[in-house]
């Protein structure tokens, strides 16, 4: 009964503080999701730029080949593949917060 009550007691202290969160929140909703838009098309963005230093490293270092030097191979498979992953994340988040996107363009209307 006492877990109970103090759990309760627990809960009515943190409403104030959760009203104040959600009041902010609401009050900078708009601000809020076209910032999100943007942080989700940086990385298409940062990707495209990625996958373009990796090719532009392959190009460059194509004379070290023939040298046996790896090295500059595996930087640019890195950036590559890490470009292939910010991309994938673009595509993932873009799918997950599209319903808060479709909001804010309602709302722009």
């Amino acid at each position: 009964m006492e877990g109970e009550e103090s759990n309760e007691e627990k809960h009515i202290e943190r409403v104030p503080v959760l009203n104040k969160i959600f009041e902010g929140l609401v009050s900078d909703a708009s601000d809020l999701i076209r910032d999100l838009y943007w942080g989700v098309k940086n990385y298409l963005f940062f990707g495209l730029i990625s996958i373009a230093f990796g090719i532009q490293g392959l190009i460059y270092n194509i004379d070290s080949f023939g040298e046996r030097l790896y090295i500059p191979i595996f930087v640019s498979g890195c950036m590559f593949f890490s470009g292939l992953v910010q991309i994938g994340n673009f595509f993932r988040l873009r799918k997950k917060y599209s319903r808060l996107f479709q909001a804010q363009e309602e709302l722009k209307a």
